[in-house]
């Protein structure tokens, strides 16, 4: 009992020793009591794991990582399920190169490993947007508060000028890039908060950022309720958070929701999984659309890209090579992106470019010497002498930017790619080749070039990256011209525009703040942004197939013709069993010239549905099913998109779910909003996704708007076939291989659910299957939307092989009995594995 006390008293003692800022002295209480503990004693385990967590932790602070590492491993055999310290484990051994990071030495379950990876760890860990979701969810459901009142409501509060808050923990190199942003803001409409975390100023970065805030207010001493209700007190409007899951997050401000809208930016390139984060701040290339399902935050696209940047950064002057430890005559690839986003595979494709391009070297940072020498070991595994890697100290921004222009071309980490730092290489004029993956954190760089009209240096996988960096080492006047066009359009091209980004920024924040923001300036700006200006009416067809059912026949009809649009056609086609529809809209008959009825009893719903095409004239057609109704402004919105954009040839949106009051009720799985503004996807990309993932992305018929010339005679038909089941699938990839599409975010469909809303038996089910793999084949023997990556499109190949066999197989008695689709069957399943085996014969 005494030596458990004995133990007890050191490590309070320690822990003080380090609360009054003697971390050395507390260093060394702990290792004092760790000599004391007797292990043979099971009661002793919890105050020795104790001792070794408290000296891991501090050593990390201090980074003094090597010997961090060991404690946390000698803590984790241990006690192997301590997921705080797997998490710390995994993060050195991040940062020290010591690969392969999930190792087996502990005993640990590689699975468990994961499990206890850190959200911010993760994004160097895998390029996965399944895994780094999973984990964001793990840090919430652990870390962030939930079940707590809200401090505002869904609406703005209608200032004069719109507010705008940023929160950061600090506003400074942490917020480097926004340095000139906040003071860019239009003060006319626009009121700027910044709210910091950080507990001392930094100048001179720190003065630069809040002398352009209208209101610059300190929290870092304010619990996380206390700095919500400040926020709330200065009525946000939106408050735009700088961290996400990085270091220094104050995520539980955010919990309390102290304002109507609350967007992530710039801090954490991934999904927070923050319940009541409404927005992430990107643009199409870095969060495209095949990855918008597993962020749950909704997208604001920018138009170029998601990064704002500041033009008023000093660089110094162009040190020599000889100052910087670098030889001469030898081309310099560099990286000076932190360590924890080096890989095994990335430092191999690194070794692979120095293998075949000779009298080349790769500079690195090498604050670290267990770093240096981790690295130089695995360099001499591939056959690369330690001497081809130069390491180099950080230094101050201004000769940090300089040091860029020594370089010939910076290899970008995978798939955790550079962001900032990125962005300082070329404006420093260096050369940045990026491999560009399926997550935000991977295609961050890719974003940055496209902004410097340099597209043809963002790579997808190894071997292009490796070829593209030898092939440019090789000629260097190729090197020499695009450093020429970075610096000659430095201060032109979009990514270095600051005021245009913030402009850009303006409009964003007053779309997801219109539905209650009052203002009449503003609403008209924004108005006219969103909608433009109706050139002409071309003649709309509204085609109304009906059996049966005359109340909501009625209700739908209604509908169309509250529509503010005015050039409208509506043709009805009735094959129910009675006379009630046509008894019931009768009278709209007579007053309204402009409605078509016709009625044919005995039509199936297929004829029915081409009967009222057959019927319409118009150049734009849509169909409205009878237990739909439109908003007022569907067509109107729609058209104008068709009648600015030429290249349009598919406009949706996402159909809302309503009771037969006609209030909203949750979305269905597949029914819910994709996008938070108008968005224009592009027909090849849409058309991908859809039969990467079979599922119908654009919607029912009622939802979309289309191009009678684009749907030609038959609805259902793509590159020669005619599909029944998946009739409009198949027409929406038709459109889409030579069109784009546009979502419009508002819901402007309305349902109702019913009894009769889906009945398809299993065999409906099979035939759908049938199709689906129909379209895949006949999308891949045309050359259309699939993965030009052969890896990539077998395994999409062998998995929906896999899945119709693995559907065929579970209803394979009902298939006997019904001998239905026999024939079908026997043909996809041999198309197939006919294509798998082509596909993996060919070299």
């Amino acid at each position: 009992a005494q030596k458990l006390t004995f133990i007890e008293a050191h490590l309070n003692l320690g822990s003080l020793l380090e609360r009054i800022g003697h971390p050395e002295e507390a260093l060394t209480v702990w290792r004092t009591a760790l000599t004391f503990v007797d292990l043979e004693m099971p009661e002793n385990h919890g105050l020795y794991i104790r001792a070794l967590n408290n000296l891991g932790r501090l050593l990390e602070i201090r980074k003094e990582l090597p010997q961090a590492e060991l404690m946390f491993a000698h803590s984790l055999k241990l006690a192997p399920k301590q997921m705080d310290v797997i998490q710390h484990w995994i993060n050195i051994r991040q940062k020290l190169c010591k690969w392969p990071v999930y190792s087996k030495t502990l005993g640990i379950d590689k699975k468990d490993l994961i499990v206890g990876t850190s959200a911010l760890a993760m994004l160097s860990a895998f390029d996965d947007p399944i895994l780094q979701l999973e984990t964001a969810h793990r840090y919430v459901n652990k870390r962030v508060l939930n079940d707590v009142r809200h401090l505002s409501t869904k609406q703005t509060y209608g200032h004069e000028r719109l507010r705008i808050g940023y929160l950061s923990s600090d506003f400074c190199s942490h917020t480097a890039p926004t340095t000139e942003l906040y003071g860019l803001h239009d003060r006319s409409r626009f009121e700027v908060f910044g709210f910091c975390g950080s507990h001392e100023d930094s100048p001179p970065l720190h003065t630069r950022i809040i002398s352009g805030m209208d209101h610059h207010i300190k929290v870092g001493t304010l619990s996380d309720k206390e700095a919500a209700n400040l926020i709330r007190l200065h009525e946000i409007d939106i408050l735009v958070d700088l961290n996400g899951l990085a270091s220094g997050t104050r995520d539980n401000i955010l919990s309390y929701r102290p304002a109507p809208v609350q967007i992530t930016w710039l801090g954490f390139p991934g999904t927070t999984a923050l319940p009541e984060i409404d927005y992430v701040l990107s643009d199409p290339f870095v969060l495209p659309p095949e990855l918008e399902p597993f962020f749950t935050e909704k997208p604001l696209h920018m138009p170029h890209t998601f990064q704002v940047n500041d033009r008023q950064r000093i660089m110094g002057d162009t040190p020599t090579k000889e100052s910087c430890g670098l030889p001469e005559g030898v081309f310099v690839f560099c990286c000076f992106n932190n360590h924890y986003k080096f890989t095994p595979e990335v430092f191999g494709a690194w070794m692979h470019i120095l293998k075949r391009v000779p009298d080349s070297i790769l500079w690195l940072l090498g604050d670290n010497e267990t770093v240096r020498k981790n690295l130089c070991k695995h360099a001499k595994k591939h056959g690369i002498a330690c001497e081809r890697l130069y390491f180099v100290e950080r230094v101050e921004p201004p000769e940090y930017l300089a040091r860029f222009q020594l370089a010939d071309l910076f290899l970008d980490t995978f798939p955790f790619g550079a962001g900032p730092i990125a962005s300082d290489a070329l404006w420093a004029g260096l050369p940045l080749l990026t491999c560009a993956g399926r997550t935000f954190a991977s295609r961050m760089a890719g974003s940055l070039l496209k902004a410097v009209d340099l597209p043809e240096l963002i790579t997808y996988n190894f071997q292009d990256y490796e070829g593209k960096a030898v092939e440019l080492a090789e000629h260097p006047e190729r090197i020499a011209a695009i450093k020429q066009q970075l610096v000659d359009n430095r201060m032109s091209c979009v990514l270095f525009d600051a005021t245009q980004f913030v402009r850009y920024l303006e409009v964003v924040l007053l779309q997801v703040a219109i539905k209650s923001y009052a203002p009449q300036s503003i609403m008209t700006e924004v108005t006219q942004v969103r909608s433009g200006t109706t050139l002409m009416s071309p003649l709309v067809s509204v085609l109304i197939p009906t059996h049966n059912r005359p109340d909501y026949l009625e209700i739908a009809l209604k509908s169309v013709l509250a529509q503010s649009y005015e050039n409208i056609e509506i043709i009805i086609s009735d094959n129910g069993d009675d006379t009630l529809s046509q008894e019931r809209i009768t009278p709209y008959l007579l007053n309204h010239p402009h409605i078509t009825y016709h009625r044919k009893q005995g039509m199936t719903a297929y004829e029915n549905f081409h009967n009222c095409l057959k019927l319409s004239k118009g150049e734009y057609i849509n169909f409205l099913m009878d237990d739909d109704v439109f908003h007022p402004d569907k067509i109107k919105r729609m058209m104008h998109y068709y009648l600015n954009y030429p290249k349009i040839g598919l406009v949706t949106s996402f159909r809302q779910l309503i009771d037969e009051n006609g209030r909203h009720l949750p979305p269905l799985p597949g029914t819910k909003q994709m996008f938070p503004i108008d968005t224009v996807v592009t027909g090849q990309t849409l058309g991908k996704l859809i039969l990467s993932n079979g599922t119908n992305l654009i919607g029912e018929p009622t939802t979309v708007l289309v191009r009678r010339s684009d749907i030609g005679e038959f609805f259902g038909t793509f590159v020669g076939r005619h599909y029944v089941v998946l009739s409009d699938i198949a027409t929406w990839l038709s459109i889409l291989a030579t069109r784009d599409c546009v979502y419009i975010s508002d819901p402007l469909s309305y349902f109702r659910i019913h009894a009769a809303q889906d009945q398809r038996g299993s065999m409906m089910r099979i035939k759908a299957s049938i199709e689906w793999f129909g379209l895949f084949v006949d999308a891949h023997k045309n050359r259309l939307f699939l993965l030009e990556d052969r890896t990539e499109f077998l395994n999409l190949l062998a998995g929906n092989l896999a899945a119709f066999s693995s559907h065929i197989a579970l209803n394979y008695i009902e298939i006997r009995d019904s001998n239905c689709g026999m024939d079908e069957i026997y043909a996809v399943i041999q198309e197939g594995y006919q294509l798998l085996f082509e596909k993996l014969g060919e070299k």
